[in-house]
């Protein structure tokens, strides 16, 4: 196989074109050969400078000269090396030598710390892996062209006129698309969508990409109020989340993230690990009743108690969790479990993203959980003098008027028909813009 390595900083910034030909030859005799895949793009871009990429090259020296190796570059700064009869023990050095030129790294420390190191490098052996590595070979592909996409340096002149024009148009037209989501919505089985669904190679992605990027870009807040009557509403918590159409148009724009249910329960369980750690940083939940979203399986990690600690240090009022009736039927007795701790940490649980249609066979004092939230669905105003509607007043009151919060309230319809049925409280836009909160 011809020796095609780029070792110095000067070789082209994309190289996943070359690493596609070097594998036609490779595809027909895979015996022998190893791929490896190194995640240098989740660094910082400090630690991604000419230096760092030469002396990450230069750890590969030996196998490329002895070993007839070759190293390919992504645009991104993703490292792939693929070697024949190279031992284990030989690349496992180089990939240490190549980690040292990064080591300052706070990400990489972060790794190393928590004994993860093993996710910075995938490892392939093709005669037995040749697909997926094809596979992620074409996932940097998709991802190279998506960054060759020439993006044009604009002016802060044009940046307002730009805005301006946004404006207006706005103004012009109806509306184009939906308000943007009040919450998380992590519950999207019945999303329609021809976008091309998230699949495991475009999470892993995401979710590298999440690693570097600034989460407050990304969090939100919005206020649950109680309204009785028409009295002026009265705030009793603050959720904080992320928002997962935001992640989705920065990081992932042209798939959709919620097509698989368990791929996105995965990637909400890296919200969660990136909230419980950027929250408290925030002044603003100092003294302030606050809930969060949360997976199950996250209330057993060390982040997890590791947060709690640290907002018992700054707030003596208590914690929400919120949780998705899908994680806790999905393992109730692990939901048994955390509710256990939750109780004993002294926190709240919200049920949430229910249909009103479940109130009536919920057991809320069975699950033990505070709130159950209902995501307010234009069908739901149907119900008003229809049969149905008495059997949901009964729910509600059964449940208790003053546990049913009613979110996703964006139309005067949907605070119409929580009146008319008994609901006290609520959440969303119409509500913030309305009363400027």
């Amino acid at each position: 196989m011809e020796n095609t390595a780029y070792m110095e900083s000067s070789a082209p910034p994309c190289q996943v074109d070359e690493l596609i030909s070097a594998m036609r030859p490779i595809k027909r005799r895979p015996q022998g050969y190893r791929g490896i895949h190194m995640h240098f793009s989740l660094l910082e871009r400090e630690h991604k400078q000419p230096y760092h990429r030469r002396s990450i090259a230069t750890a590969f020296n030996k196998l490329i000269h002895n070993k007839n190796g070759q190293l390919f570059w992504t645009s991104n700064f993703d490292v792939v090396f693929i070697c024949k009869d190279c031992t284990v023990a030989s690349i496992d050095t180089a990939i240490l030598a190549a980690r040292r030129a990064v080591d300052e790294s706070p990400i990489i420390k972060e790794y190393i710390e928590a004994g993860r190191d093993d996710d910075l490098c995938d490892w392939y052996d093709l005669k037995k892996d040749m697909k997926s590595f094809l596979d992620m070979i074409n996932g940097l592909k998709k991802t190279a062209k998506q960054d060759s996409d020439p993006v044009p340096s604009p002016s802060l002149k044009s940046m307002i006129s730009n805005l301006n024009n946004k404006l207006t148009d706005s103004k012009k037209k109806p509306t184009p698309k939906p308000v943007t989501a009040t919450k998380p919505l992590y519950d999207n089985t019945a999303r329609k969508t021809d976008v091309t669904p998230m699949g495991p190679v475009q999470l892993d992605q995401l979710e590298r990409n999440l690693i570097n990027m600034e989460i407050f870009q990304v969090m939100e807040n919005q206020t649950a109020y109680v309204i009785v009557g028409d009295s002026r509403p009265q705030p009793i918590f603050v959720e904080h989340y992320i928002s997962a159409g935001k992640v989705k148009d920065r990081l992932l724009p042209n798939y959709d993230i919620y097509a698989d249910k368990w791929l996105f329960q995965r990637l909400t369980r890296t919200f969660d690990k990136k909230i419980l750690l950027k929250l408290p940083d925030l002044d603003a939940i100092k003294n302030q009743v606050i809930s969060i979203n949360i997976n199950i399986e996250t209330i057993f990690t060390r982040e997890f108690d590791i947060f709690v600690a640290k907002f018992k240090k700054q707030n003596n009022q208590p914690l929400i969790l919120e949780m998705r009736l899908f994680d806790v039927i999905s393992d109730i007795q692990k939901y048994y479990e955390a509710r256990d701790k939750l109780t004993e940490l002294g926190c709240r649980i919200s049920l949430d993203a229910i249909d009103i249609e479940s109130l009536a066979i919920l057991d809320r004092e069975l699950l033990a959980v505070d709130f159950l939230k209902i995501n307010w669905k234009q069908h739901y105003k149907q119900l008003v003098g229809g049969p149905l509607e008495k059997k949901i007043m009964g729910a509600i009151n059964a449940q208790g008027n003053m546990r049913i919060i009613l979110c996703h309230c964006d139309t005067e319809e949907a605070i119409t028909f929580g009146k008319t049925v008994g609901v006290h409280m609520y959440q969303g836009f119409l509500i913030d813009k309305k009363y400027g909160v």
